[in-house]
């Protein structure tokens, strides 16, 4: 099947305030592992994992994440395996300091990376390239390079999507906003 999901991590001290700040609330339920849309886990590297179970989360924009990221650090992953697309990215400062991204619809290249990388950065690159080339490179089937972005994120925070983890998640809710008649009759 495959995962489809969002996660970003923040810093433990500080995911109240992100909590609140995109209107998410705990429902009193936990799940080991994160099945439900919403969720979250404390790390115990010090940062917290918010669980989107889908690609592309809607509140965890480049906007949003402008907003979120004014006083913090806010690490993104993107993970959508059907089509091997991935991607990490740390927002600080209300700006994206760096991103790495790779979409593998035509196979095992095609990775972008821009901003002030993170040390771990090249080393990660360079083995998964390595293994790539083992496995047959281009022709191979298996795509290494998908996991350059993971991997990044992993080594900062401790977190992989695919990885089991000791962790409860707690499920969270969000309101929903309701459309005024306008928006009802026009969708907009």
């Amino acid at each position: 099947m495959g995962f489809s999901v969002t996660w970003c991590a923040v810093r433990d001290g500080n995911a109240q305030k992100v909590l609140d700040q995109l209107g998410l609330s705990p429902t009193g339920e936990t799940e080991d592992v994160p099945e439900s849309l919403i969720s979250t886990a404390k790390l115990d590297t010090g940062w917290q994992i918010i669980w989107y179970n889908q690609y592309e989360c809607p509140f965890l924009r480049p906007d949003d994440l402008g907003v979120i990221s004014k006083d913090q650090e806010v690490l993104v992953c993107l993970v959508e395996e059907h089509v091997m697309a991935s991607s990490s990215e740390l927002w600080r400062g209300g700006k994206r300091k760096w991103s790495i991204s790779h979409e593998g619809e035509e196979g095992p290249t095609g990775l972008a990376a821009e901003g002030d990388l993170p040390e771990c950065f090249a080393s990660i690159r360079r083995e998964m390239e390595e293994a790539q080339r083992v496995a047959g490179g281009d022709a191979a089937g298996v795509d290494y390079i998908f996991e350059i972005p993971l991997r990044v994120a992993q080594t900062l925070v401790g977190f992989k999507h695919d990885e089991v983890t000791q962790e409860q998640f707690v499920v969270l809710s969000r309101p929903v906003p309701k459309k005024g008649l306008i928006r009802r009759l026009f969708g907009t």
